[in-house]
């Protein structure tokens, strides 16, 4: 049982740690033209808006 623990620990970090690398890649890119980016979830709203 230790050996699954272990195995979804470490999925979850490899999760994490490519999931940083691309937000760290995607700091110096500009934002698509267009009204942005609104992404609705059943307790968070989150809204980028353009330039």
């Amino acid at each position: 049982m230790e050996a699954v623990y272990r195995g979804f620990e470490t999925s979850l970090i490899g999760l994490a740690l490519c999931l940083g690398l691309g937000a760290c890649l995607m700091l110096g890119t500009r934002p698509a033209a267009g009204d942005g980016l609104a992404v609705t979830l059943p307790m968070l709203s989150v809204t980028l808006g353009g330039p």
